[in-house]
């Protein structure tokens, strides 16, 4: 795979084309990679994504959406949407084995379904899959296990496989199935984004303990005023909110993973202040760090 950036066929970029090529013979394309990785990043290609992250949390954009993750997460992003995963990870840090996925042209649906009429309802996956789909409850894990189970099968059995992934999409309850971009959101305000978004989500995580609006400008080669209009343009979310997020979700990890003083983690997540640390978390979870450490860490 091979990032291009620039006008496609004549549109405008959008975010960092991706280009994917199946295997000789195949139209279904599945691959698995950790993370920090250089195909982690704000991107967008023409083919349908199925994802599943295995391991850690962090943030998922697609379009003008962001929302937590965990492991078990299991989404469907549309041809040409923007998106990226951000893990909270620490400097030095690495997922091994975060990230599963398989790629299939939205063609291949619909020629599918021309042929097999009990398919047709794929097509409404796939107008859904333009907002990208997120799964939750049983009908994630059984996504999930359907897509880990790809990686070990004949290119043949791979078919049925994305049929009945597809058909759990298709079937979800509404209480476990969601859509994160906003129906308005047009993926044509991103036009020449790439650089300029993957430049500051790359500062951002990297220094998130001390990270600030003039750096993230400079990363991004821009003013910080008009920094901060892109970013809130491309990214929707303003850059003061999303960094706020990014911050809590660290501590979240931390504080359920580690048995590292609150205080330490707090510095560890970028606040000097403990108050203002307290509130931002209690904004952000509805619960005081103390109480979400009860709560979430193993027992």
């Amino acid at each position: 795979m091979s990032s291009l950036p620039g006008n496609v066929g004549g549109r405008p970029d959008s975010g960092s084309l991706e280009v994917i090529v199946p295997d000789g013979g195949t139209t279904i394309r599945w691959t698995s990679h950790g993370y920090p990785n250089s195909l982690a990043k704000w991107h967008y290609h023409p083919q349908i994504e199925i994802h599943l992250i295995r391991e850690g949390s962090g943030q998922f954009m697609a379009g003008d959406g962001l929302m937590s993750f965990e492991a078990g997460h299991v989404a469907l992003i549309g041809s040409n949407l923007p998106h990226n995963w951000i893990s909270d990870i620490r400097p030095g840090e690495r997922l091994a084995h975060r990230d599963v996925l398989c790629h299939v042209r939205p063609q291949t649906i619909r020629m599918l379904s021309s042929v097999f009429p009990e398919t047709a309802g794929f097509e409404q996956v796939l107008r859904r899959a333009l907002h990208a789909v997120v799964l939750s409850g049983e009908s994630a894990r059984q996504a999930a296990d359907l897509l880990v189970a790809m990686g070990e099968h004949d290119e043949d059995r791979r078919v049925a496989d994305l049929i009945a992934i597809l058909s759990i999409f298709e079937h979800a309850s509404p209480d476990e199935s969601r859509t994160l971009v906003t129906p308005e959101y047009n993926p044509m305000v991103a036009v020449g984004a790439e650089d300029g978004i993957n430049a500051a989500i790359s500062y951002i995580s990297k220094h998130l303990d001390e990270v600030s609006l003039q750096d993230a400008a400079d990363a991004a080669s821009m003013s910080p005023s008009t920094f901060s209009r892109f970013f809130k343009r491309v990214a929707g979310i303003g850059f003061a909110d999303f960094v706020r997020r990014l911050r809590i979700g660290r501590a979240c990890r931390l504080l359920s993973c580690t048995d590292m003083p609150v205080a330490r983690i707090q510095r560890m997540s970028g606040y000097s202040n403990a108050s203002n640390f307290n509130r931002r978390f209690l904004e952000e979870t509805g619960l005081t760090p103390s109480a979400y450490r009860k709560n979430y860490s193993p027992r």
